[in-house]
């Protein structure tokens, strides 16, 4: 065997890659992409067509891009997956002969019978279902938790021993990002992603009204798609909105839509204390956490699922019960009365994703179990 492998990534058939409308798979895969050609594997990437980038090429880090016709985005996970048939038919035709085949698409299990494309692997980036049952013919399926494994091997016991948890990664600087400076006196408080019910974000949003009408100086920030069309609940958005102007601390409150350009986001989330991830459910291993780790900050997490493998309780942030809205509460009140111990907490937050999260390990635990694939296959 030579050292470097012929590895090929099949994305999802609606965002384009290198990302560029955000998508936290795309971002975690470019991430992924760039570190395995570093290392010196031969990289290829199957993706959908997109404006101002060929539809074949090899970029300046080495990775080959095929580029096929998509589809546009659709509500609904059905009409979305069923939309994705065509450019499923057109990666058949167009797959690059390797040692590995990583798919990041609903139909790897047809994909799977093409004779030359090596072990193949496919990865569960949502929540597990039923249909996880269908890629028992898969030569491994990763999941980016322990907590997302227990639940597939619920679902599909025949597939328990294909399943193995690898962890999402993060790119971590050399260094620890400085703490920036306060906004004010308040506890500032961050949350970034979908404005939707699953998010938990009653939780919070109540626990900061809560706080606040507790005497506690506190603000909160919500970054995401907040409407129907843009992936958010314009409902739920709509109540917690009109919630938040009753309870009359609107003020507090600061209700900002989707950011795509990373530097922007980076500097929202600089400038607030804490990151909050509240979801009661829909969560494999969140990228919005392990990106505010990277830039030193703790995490203030629900209990559900995966969430406490990226925390340690009382160390890097705390993990509160999920949907809990008195013990959030609780919480925010908490964090509010130790202020000066948030930049501590922080910089233990960066050092465990550099420890453990960042892109060189785990690209490096993919290319190990490559290789035993690979091996076991011969």
């Amino acid at each position: 065997m030579t050292d470097g492998l012929r590895i090929t990534l099949v994305l999802g058939h609606q965002l384009p890659f290198p990302p560029s409308q955000g998508g936290g798979v795309n971002n975690l895969l470019w991430m992924l992409a760039r570190q395995l050609a570093r290392l010196g594997h031969t990289v290829s990437v199957c993706s959908p067509i997109a404006e101002r980038l060929a539809c074949e090429e090899i970029d300046e880090h080495g990775i080959h891009h095929c580029r096929l016709t998509g589809a546009r985005m659709r509500r609904g996970a059905w009409a979305n997956n069923l939309a994705g048939i065509p450019y499923t038919v057109r990666v058949w035709k167009n797959l690059p002969a390797g040692d590995v085949t990583s798919f990041h698409a609903p139909f790897s299990f047809i994909l799977r019978h093409r004779k030359d494309i090596g072990v193949c692997t496919h990865t569960i980036h949502r929540t597990p279902k039923w249909i996880v049952r269908l890629y028992g013919n898969m030569d491994r399926i990763y999941a980016g938790s322990h907590a997302t494994v227990k639940e597939a091997s619920a679902i599909a016991p025949g597939i328990a021993a294909r399943l193995k948890a690898i962890h999402n990664c993060i790119e971590v600087g050399n260094v620890t990002p400085k703490a920036a400076p306060p906004l004010g006196e308040a506890l500032s408080l961050i949350y970034v992603g979908r404005f939707a019910p699953d998010k938990g974000l009653y939780s919070l949003i109540g626990g900061g009204i809560d706080a606040i009408h507790a005497g506690r100086d506190v603000k909160i920030t919500t970054i995401g798609p907040q409407r129907d069309e843009q992936g958010g609940d314009s409902s739920f958005f709509d109540g917690v909105s009109r919630m938040v102007r009753e309870a009359g601390v609107g003020d507090r409150f600061r209700f900002l839509p989707n950011i795509n350009d990373r530097s922007r986001l980076f500097s929202q989330i600089d400038e607030h204390d804490v990151f909050c991830l509240p979801s009661i459910s829909g969560e494999t291993f969140s990228m919005a956490g392990l990106e505010a780790m990277s830039r030193a900050k703790p995490l203030l997490t629900s209990d559900y699922g995966p969430m406490p493998e990226m925390v340690a309780d009382g160390v890097t942030g705390f993990t509160v019960p999920a949907g809990d809205r008195y013990a959030w509460t609780k919480a925010i009140c908490r964090l509010d009365g130790i202020r000066r111990e948030l930049p501590g907490m922080g910089a233990a937050s960066w050092s465990k994703a550099s420890r453990e999260f960042s892109v060189q390990a785990i690209a490096s635990q993919y290319v190990a179990d490559f290789q035993c694939l690979i091996a076991t296959q011969r």
